[in-house]
């Protein structure tokens, strides 16, 4: 039975509820699996494979999960590893929804110029550890959830940003299912080596 580690790097929650999802999934098919909080750094190394998220603000995943990456990358690179991203929430892009065919440029912005910082450190990450999927979901967003990062701050105070920021729960359940459940159908064909 392999084990997999599930990190998630979440600001409000949103994320960490994906993780948990992620988990329930798997371990209904009979994957045993640890939640954690990028945040405590936990070590990859005892897991047969990492499924890793990070919530997304203002076109950069949340610092602890970048940083969960770069610390642990060697080891990273030698198992199968999956990224999800969250937080993209309907209409929140300045492009209209058709013009933003890319899910991880909707999230993580464009591959080249203004507003790509986000997207280029998730993909120079990703050179490093090669994960066999990355999949953005969207996110949730509670106006009454205080802001937590002077970004968040910012965005809130902005004239119009209350039509920018549509309130609800976007996370897509189906959807998360279906991807945790084809990460168990790859972890049961494929050997899983160390």
């Amino acid at each position: 039975m392999p084990s997999v580690l599930i990190v998630h790097a979440s600001r409000h929650g949103a994320t960490a509820g994906i993780a948990e999802r992620i988990a329930e999934v798997l371990q209904s098919t009979g994957v045993r699996t640890n939640v954690v909080d990028a945040a405590e750094m936990p070590d990859p190394a005892p897991f047969d494979a990492c499924v890793i998220g990070g919530g997304v603000y203002m076109g950069k995943w949340v610092s602890s999960g970048t940083e969960f990456l770069d610390r642990f990358a060697s080891t990273l690179a030698t198992r199968p590893i999956w990224l999800f991203s969250s937080g993209p929430l309907p209409g929140s892009t300045k492009e209209p929804t058709a013009a933003v065919e890319d899910p991880i440029e909707s999230a993580l912005g464009p591959a080249q110029g203004p507003g790509s910082g986000g997207r280029r450190q998730i993909e120079e990450l990703s050179e490093r550890i090669h994960p066999r999927d990355h999949r953005v979901f969207f996110g949730a967003f509670d106006p009454s959830d205080p802001p937590r990062s002077m970004s968040e701050r910012v965005v809130r105070m902005m004239p119009g940003s209350k039509g920018i920021l549509p309130p609800g729960d976007f996370r897509d359940w189906p959807a998360i299912e279906a991807w945790a459940r084809q990460i168990a159908g790859a972890l049961s064909t494929e050997p899983v080596t160390l």
